[in-house]
């Protein structure tokens, strides 16, 4: 395969130095032989003198234009000069015999006659640098020595040109200068300015017949314009293969004006004018109505901006033009291979002077944006500023100015992007995704649904009720049904609410989606892929969901037990489990069984504590896992406080002593700021024994002002049977990590404990649940466990954290669907009445502890609220 490749590339090679050397042998070999040619009266041809010398047309030439396109680009300027309104570029075909026939460049513009065709060889001297703009079009040539670009494509140039009612033509060979050196004194060099009859302009050109019809009628058919140039080069050098029709098309397409009056054709190919076609994020306009960037420049640099135009000190006219930031790369596909399509494009008379500077002189700018930036500036008083090449600016304050006013539209530019990336990491926009959303089944469901519950006061599964305190009730739905028809949903945001709340929760009076981050099918969706708009596909629809069984005359409760359900199914199909208090206690039974295990029933048992739980992974120099308890602001500062675990599971009897880091553990908790520490296992070598390794070094390290504690996966499902049964507060469990550290202290210190809850009043749930129902008439404020506790005298007696506790163990037990619990402000959310919380607590109750456990534990008795 790697011979027949480089026999191959060989073949390849040979053939093309072959054409080459054909190419240079052809020499004085002339196509166009325009010097056998005589005048019509058969004088001799008017001679045009040109002084110049072979090292000046290799210096203008090769030192100024490298690039085959711009030899081609330099004849379709000349005819955008004389006013044409049509230009048709015909690149030569290989044939068999490998000679190539001649490039034409053909158009319908002014023509040259006798004195135009002296002017065209005065070289570095154009009579266009003194058009004025009363011209019919602003010229682009200025320095005269475009003609010079062909040589580095060709030996060859020959222009044929009808003005009036004569056809005349010149021919430079380049060759004929490569004796006449600078160094020497010579005469001018002189070229025949032939006068062609009709039929010898036709013979000479007869090569455009076949190869373009069009561009021949417009020379010699019916309707041919009345004056036209047609200039060809031939004789080709080795720059000539590197010539690219697709670059050419590009360059034509964006390095001139390709305006409704000046249309160009290569190879009969109508070029469109290179129009984005991206769909765009944002775009500028200079001089716009309080154009902002203007208006933030120094006040010394003078820029002043109105009515679309922008001027600046310095630079003659107006600048104008405008700025757009797309979606995908424009340096990203099959275009790309020809040049380039963002950053500047700064156009002095309708031609792009920077198509190889694409920053204009600015440092390098953010990549990214970068990337899919495009601007277009006019600026027709840069041509004071134009290098010879006019393929730049001279430095000046003035060019430093436009720069800063250019950095600054690409900043501006930059921060839209930012923007919509930031949402496209979020999620779809959801403006255009429900825009032609039709309204029978999103709009109107919509509206009716809040309205029910805002009439009722009673919560769909996710339609939240709105917080509409001191707005009239019916003034505030004939708002939102406005708004609602506008745009349903407005936002979409991604928070923690909790592992056990549900998935989302629609907000009327924001409309606004909070998708829970914490819940497990959310977070396997967000995870999933760079940007959330999955999660938010899947928040919208179940938003939708709930409101289209309510239309569809659905009870709301059965909506409720529908999406509840649903939501156990999504779940397990995230690989998660119910958190239910039966489901925590399985954990725990199994915990030991793998590593995995293990760490799903410490998040599972520390959430239903009142934690936030946050998983490390238990990465190289780092904790296993972070607990967060919020407790808020105490009578002596915080008293949030935060702890640090390492799990240990093993299949033997016991963790051995030597895979229990104490030092380790201790570098972690500092690190993290943490108060605490703890290791959790199933069982540790000689944990019963004062003197045993494990325990000595813990107590020493205690006695050294460390905080760490061994503790048993039997610990931890102790704790969660007590908060289920009684109650456990936040401060019960920093007392249990300050005051017991091995394994036999924290045995004692759980069954005082739980003796100590046995021993105390039931705490009366019904009681407290009636109060906290009544406090949702006041409209001012929420339901609240402090002022609950505050007004009832029974209550009283109560540690309010007591209460909490058991609440929160009420919330874990029966699901955020009934009741939901805000341990730090105390806060309480009722979704269901007082009577119908307590039937279920009561049912898992007895199912988990026994017929009696109700009774035991809670006070669950209606008493007598008077």
């Amino acid at each position: 395969m790697v011979a027949k490749k480089k026999a191959a590339a060989r073949k390849k090679a040979a053939k093309k130095k072959t054409a080459a050397t054909k190419r240079a042998a052809r020499g004085a070999v002339r196509p166009l032989e325009t010097e056998t040619l005589t005048t019509p009266d058969g004088s001799s041809p008017e001679r045009i003198p040109v002084h110049i010398s072979y090292e000046i047309i290799r210096l203008f030439s090769e030192g100024l234009y490298q690039s085959p396109q711009k030899a081609v680009e330099e004849l379709v300027s000349n005819s955008y000069d004389a006013e044409a309104t049509e230009v048709r570029v015909l690149l030569p075909e290989q044939s068999d015999d490998d000679e190539l026939p001649p490039l034409w460049v053909l158009d319908n513009g002014l023509g040259m006659d006798g004195s135009g065709f002296h002017a065209l060889w005065r070289v570095a001297d154009s009579p266009k640098a003194k058009a004025t703009h009363a011209s019919v079009r602003p010229p682009i040539g200025q320095f005269g020595i475009g003609k010079l670009a062909s040589y580095v494509l060709a030996h060859q140039l020959t222009h044929v040109s009808k003005a009036g009612a004569k056809i005349r033509a010149t021919t430079m060979n380049f060759r004929d200068l490569e004796s006449r050196h600078q160094f020497e004194d010579h005469e001018a060099f002189h070229l025949d300015l032939q006068t062609l009859t009709m039929s010898e302009a036709k013979n000479l050109l007869s090569d455009i017949e076949h190869r373009d019809p069009d561009g021949w009628a417009m020379l010699f058919g019916p309707s041919a314009s009345s004056s036209w140039t047609v200039a060809g080069m031939d004789d080709f050098k080795s720059l000539y293969d590197k010539l690219s029709a697709g670059r050419l098309k590009w360059v034509l397409e964006t390095g001139l004006p390709l305006h409704s009056d000046f249309s160009v054709f290569v190879d009969t190919e109508k070029l469109e004018s290179s129009k984005e076609t991206f769909t765009s994020i944002a775009s500028y306009t200079i001089g716009s109505d309080g154009d902002e960037v203007a208006a933030t420049l120094p006040e010394h640099l003078a820029v002043s901006a109105s009515s679309g135009t922008l001027r600046i000190p310095g630079i003659d006219g107006e600048v104008t033009g405008s700025a757009v930031i797309y979606e995908k790369r424009l340096t990203e596909g099959k275009s790309d291979r020809y040049s380039r399509s963002h950053g500047f494009f700064v156009r002095v008379r309708g031609r792009i002077i920077n198509l190889e500077d694409e920053l204009f002189g600015l440092p390098a700018l953010n990549h990214s944006a970068w990337a899919r930036f495009s601007m277009e500036v006019d600026a027709d008083g840069l041509r004071d500023h134009l290098l010879s090449s006019r393929e730049g600016v001279r430095e000046s304050s003035a060019i430093d100015s436009l720069r800063q006013y250019l950095h600054g539209v690409f900043n501006y530019c930059r921060r839209r992007y930012e923007e919509w990336e930031e949402k496209e990491r979020e999620g779809l926009d959801l403006d255009s995704l429900l825009r032609d959303a039709p309204s029978l089944f999103v709009t109107e469901p919509m509206i009716a649904g809040v309205q029910r519950v805002v009439q009722t006061g009673i919560e769909s599964y996710y339609i939240d009720t709105p917080d509409i305190e001191g707005v009239d009730e019916e003034e505030w739905l004939v708002s939102f049904a406005n708004d609602a028809s506008d745009l349903p949903i407005a936002h979409v945001r991604f928070e923690a609410t909790g592992a056990y709340d549900r998935a989302l929760r629609f907000m009327p009076d924001t409309r606004t989606i909070i998708m829970n981050t914490s819940h497990p099918y959310v977070d396997k969706l967000t995870s999933m892929g760079r940007t959330n708009a999955a999660a938010t596909l899947f928040g919208s629809s179940e938003v939708l969901l709930d409101l289209l069984l309510q239309d569809h005359g659905v009870p709301t409760q059965l909506v409720v037990d529908l999406l509840s359900d649903r939501d156990k199914s999504l779940r397990l199909l995230a690989g998660d489990h119910p958190s239910t208090a039966e489901e925590i206690l399985r954990l725990l039974k199994v915990a030991n069984r793998s590593d995995k295990a293990l760490e799903r029933a410490i998040g599972a048992a520390f959430r239903s504590l009142g934690f936030e739980y946050e998983r490390r992974g238990g990465y190289e120099g780092g904790t296993d896992g972070v607990l967060f308890a919020r407790l808020g602001r105490g009578t002596s500062g915080l008293d949030d406080y935060k702890v640090v675990y390492d799990a240990k599971q093993t299949n033997q009897s016991a963790v051995p002593a030597g895979r229990v880091k104490v030092a380790s553990l201790e570098d972690f908790r500092a690190e993290e700021e943490a108060q605490f520490g703890f290791f959790l296992a199933n069982a540790y070598a000689a944990q019963e024994q004062t003197s045993g390794k494990l325990n000595k070094e813990v107590a020493e390290a205690v006695g050294n002002g460390a905080a760490v504690s061994l503790l048993r996966i039997e610990h931890l499902t102790r704790l969660v049977k007590i908060h289920y049964q009684y109650g456990v507060t936040l401060t019960d469990i920093r007392r249990l990590f300050e005051q017991a550290h091995l394994v036999p202290e924290v045995d004692l210190w759980i069954d005082q404990f739980e003796a100590q809850r046995q021993a105390d009043a039931p705490v009366p749930l019904q009681r407290l649940l009636d109060g906290i129902e009544r406090a949702k008439d006041d409209k001012n404020a929420r339901p609240n466990v402090q002022a609950v506790r505050a007004r009832d005298d029974l209550l009283h007696p109560y540690n309010p954290d007591r209460l909490l506790a058991v609440l929160r163990a009420v919330e874990t037990i029966i699901g955020k669907r009934w009741i939901e619990v805000d341990t730090t402000s105390g806060d309480v959310r009722l979704h269901h009445n007082a009577d119908q919380i307590v039937a279920e607590v009561e049912r898992l109750l007895r199912d988990l502890f026994g017929v009696n456990a109700m009774n035991d534990i809670l006070d669950s008795s209606p008493d007598d609220q008077s």
